[in-house]
């Protein structure tokens, strides 16, 4: 039983990059894809696509340069027992300068950069380097 669709999504992702995979497939949730759609938007990932199968699922194909995943690591920030919340004025800053800090705010999902340009708070997701 999966408590946290968005965790299982972005743990699969950590380990399918980490394992040298080409894709994963992940259970849907609009949360997930839009989650997805923000990872494509900075090049983490290749693409994605949404199959109807049995089951609805996500299918997300991994980005390499040279054989070296564009994915160094992910770091969860909420969890289901603990969310972390934060104004605009808090919003961290990510460990490199490719970092992407997920943030779901009242607008949507969105990275750190666009909700401080926005000037809007909100529940920090994941990092992702």
């Amino acid at each position: 039983m999966i408590t946290s669709h968005s965790t299982d999504f972005l743990i699969r992702l950590k380990n399918a990059s980490r394992a040298g995979r080409k894709q994963f497939t992940s259970p849907f949730s609009g949360y997930c894809q839009r989650i997805a759609q923000l990872v494509k938007k900075y090049h983490f990932i290749d693409d994605f696509s949404v199959t109807n199968d049995p089951k609805k699922n996500i299918v997300v194909k991994l980005s390499y340069q040279d054989n070296i995943s564009a994915i160094t690591d992910i770091s969860l920030m909420s969890t289901p027992g603990r969310r972390l919340f934060e104004k605009v004025s808090s919003l961290p800053w990510g460990k490199t300068k490719e970092s992407l800090i997920i943030v779901s705010t009242s607008r949507g999902v969105m990275s750190q950069k666009e909700a401080k340009k926005l000037g809007i708070g909100g529940e920090l997701v994941a990092e992702i380097w």
